[in-house]
């Protein structure tokens, strides 16, 4: 694949001389810091959501479905618009898109702020989720250009990858912090300051970088925002009203048409927001999978996990987020070195090694007990925390390295849309199997201690809000309840680990036969 001249112009615009002699600006690893920032700010709202979930849940009186669409709703946003965010960075300037995206992420956090219903805090992660997709494809298309040597590239990327982890254990630490002086509310305000220090440092110190030629493509990324959406819409709501049902049924229909339409589409459009091509590389198609399904292991395991502590273990918001300290510290640590670990091992044995150690440790979490006590939770968090910080950053950077330097910010773009459809499934399939299996079995369990069917109802329906503990039950009931709570919910949280450990293992097969070791574009101008 040869570079058009529009890439040309744009290499000449970044890097003035055929030498490279401003290949490496003395400011790059400050403007890293500045795209750190950022992407720890769209990372903070997912665990600090996701920390603070219980609270929400019982305060605004939101039932299981809507307790995942808040969860999901902001990287459902950000999944879907990823892609079209990166052309128009290209377009009109990274600099530029990441501080507008920057602005509305704290417009949108500061609105979740003042929010008092489930309907308004969900519309207010939309808005968040318009952010972040406007920050993510472009601070790490900002992150590629700037650091021009393939190897100090992929450093840079895992420490970009890092801040991702960062974000991920910041956020339910200090939400946790939050709620125990303050109301849910507070949580939102660590990412309006976020929001104002990473627009203060696109301004002061990113250069101004786009790609000349590129255009907008309207209908590619109508049918691609209508593809994700319509999945992501038919797993929440066929989770609560059936997989069978009419009105999910329909939207199995929209998905494939739009799925079709946009391949088609791309494939002939002159200047595609994704250049379908690429995915006739094996090993492009097998690291898109592996960004999604990390995400989807990680993020999964996170929520049912957080909400696991709280409902069984009877953790406090705070305290669940110290425990998954055991999980995100090794998770930053291991993306850390992972950019300088896999030039010696190559990116299939990463890969491969990294998703057999996070499915070892969500296999090991199913030694959860339904009571109190950790010493059979932090091995699992740990390995998932190893595993993942061997998957992130490489993948990334075997995407971004696998493509000419003018389809970078394409292939940021393709990654980042990857690992937020893998955060919004994550979240949303396994929350999903969480809440709907913990329903049934509880109904069952307090069916079986011979309960009236109008106490059981009124039981199930307090539990999946967050309203019930053993203090607001008759004292004959409390212990029996409780007890069917924490079995019912420890039941269903394996099952969703369960099917989490599976999908990381069925990922492993195609890295090791299609992912190669040194992935390369062959671009002659490279």
């Amino acid at each position: 694949m040869s570079q058009p001249e529009s890439a040309t112009r744009e290499h000449s615009a970044t890097t003035p001389d055929a030498t490279g002699a401003e290949a490496a600006p003395p400011g790059r690893w400050l403007v890293l810091a500045v795209v750190c920032i950022g992407t720890m700010m769209t990372f903070v709202n997912v665990s600090s959501t996701i920390g603070g979930l219980a609270m929400i849940q019982s305060d605004l009186h939101s039932g299981s479905a809507a307790a995942v669409w808040i969860s999901s709703a902001y990287s459902l946003v950000v999944a879907s618009l990823v892609l079209g965010a990166g052309t128009l960075a290209d377009l009109v300037g990274r600099r530029l898109v990441f501080a507008a995206g920057a602005t509305v992420f704290g417009l949108g956090s500061a609105a979740a702020f003042a929010s008092h219903s489930t309907p308004a805090l969900i519309a207010a992660q939309v808005v968040m989720g318009v952010g972040g997709a406007m920050v993510l494809p472009a601070g790490l298309a900002i992150v590629s250009h700037t650091f021009a040597d393939a190897r100090e590239r992929t450093e840079a990327i895992s420490v970009w990858a890092g801040s991702s982890g960062l974000g991920l254990a910041v956020g339910p630490l200090v939400a946790g912090a939050l709620l125990n002086a303050f109301s849910w509310h507070s949580i939102y305000m660590i990412n309006v300051v976020l929001g104002a220090l990473a627009l203060v440092g696109a301004v002061a110190f990113v250069r101004e970088s786009k790609q000349p030629g590129r255009k907008l493509d309207p209908i590619g990324i109508v049918l691609g925002t209508l593809t994700v959406a319509t999945l992501t819409y038919a797993v929440i709501e066929g989770g609560a009203s059936g997989y069978t049902a009419g009105h999910i049924l329909v939207a199995y229909a929209v998905l494939v048409i739009a799925l079709i339409a946009f391949v088609l589409h791309e494939i002939r459009h002159p200047d595609p927001m994704l250049d379908v091509a690429l995915f006739r590389s094996p090993s492009f198609s097998a690291v898109m999978a592996v960004a999604a399904i990390t995400l989807f292991g990680f993020t999964g395991t996170a929520l049912v996990t957080v909400l696991y502590l709280q409902h069984v273990q009877e953790t406090s918001p705070f305290g669940a987020g110290l425990r998954l300290l055991v999980m995100f510290v090794p998770f930053i640590l291991v993306s850390a070195l992972a950019g300088r670990l896999v030039h010696r091992t190559g990116f299939k044995t990463m890969l491969t090694l990294g998703l057999v150690v996070m499915a070892a440790g969500v296999f090991a979490l199913l030694a959860a007990p339904p009571e109190p006590g950790f010493a059979r939770v932090w091995p699992g968090l740990l390995l998932v925390g190893i595993g993942s910080g061997m998957l992130v950053a490489p993948s990334t950077a075997a995407a971004v390295i696998s493509v000419p330097l003018h389809q970078a910010g394409m292939a940021s773009a393709a990654v980042n849309m990857f690992r937020q459809v893998g955060n919004v499934l994550g979240a949303s399939i396994l929350g999903t199997i969480l809440t709907t299996r913990f329903a049934a079995d509880l109904t069952d369990d307090l069916h079986a201690q011979q309960l009236p069917d109008e106490t059981v109802g009124k039981i199930v329906a307090a539990t999946g809000e967050g309203n019930i503990s053993a203090s607001s039950l008759p004292p004959a009931l409390a212990d029996r309840v409780v007890r069917a709570v924490h079995e019912a919910f420890s039941s269903a949280d394996h099952l969703a680990l369960t099917t989490a450990g599976v999908v990381l293992l069925v990922t492993a097969i195609p890295v090791v036969f299609c992912v190669r070791q040194r992935p390369a574009h062959t671009a002659p101008a490279d």
